[in-house]
């Protein structure tokens, strides 16, 4: 994310929904408003409108639109609602909602498979037998987004660091 907005914790997963369709009631829809994912958890909602590339493509009216919709469906729930975009933006400065229970976060495909690395780079140094299959999952995560052109390289300037013992290197190599 670009701006550190959600929670550490999020609880017990309670449900999530791909692409549901939600009454248009107060939208320019006319038929049904149709974000692309959604979870709810105990204490908070997560909505996710994600669009393909990383920029261009987040549109105010869908926002707009979907959280009208959320309101629709769950309003009565009086929880907090984090909207994520994903991909699509054109800028990642930090945006604010005119609703205090909405916060709006925003990352792209490049920032999220980051963010995977980071976690199986951290998963391989704890050296616990149970985060195997973690890792061997985020490995197919990784695949994932290569298949999508997405890809993670390692600069020179991140590697780490190591002492090379220049006396031991003979002077006179023909």
């Amino acid at each position: 994310m670009y701006q550190n907005k959600l929670p550490k914790l999020s609880g017990e997963l309670l449900s999530i929904e791909y692409w549901p369709k939600w009454q248009p009631n107060h939208t320019d829809n006319s038929r049904f408003v149709e974000p692309d994912v959604f979870l709810r958890f105990e204490d908070f909602d997560v909505l996710i409108e994600a669009k393909r590339r990383n920029y261009g493509g987040q549109s105010k009216t869908q926002y707009t639109n979907q959280i009208q919709a959320y309101s629709n469906e769950y309003g009565d729930d009086n929880k907090i609602l984090y909207y994520i975009k994903l991909g699509g933006l054109i800028t990642f400065s930090n945006e604010d909602s005119s609703q205090s229970k909405i916060i709006i976060c925003k990352t792209d495909w490049s920032k999220l498979l980051q963010e995977v690395v980071e976690l199986k780079k951290e998963l391989e140094q704890s050296n616990r037998y149970l985060t195997e299959h973690y890792i061997r999952l985020l490995d197919d995560c990784i695949k994932g987004f290569t298949l999508h052109h997405f890809y993670y390289m390692e600069w020179l300037i991140d590697l780490s660091k190591i002492k090379i013992n220049t006396q031991t290197i003979p002077l006179n190599i023909k």
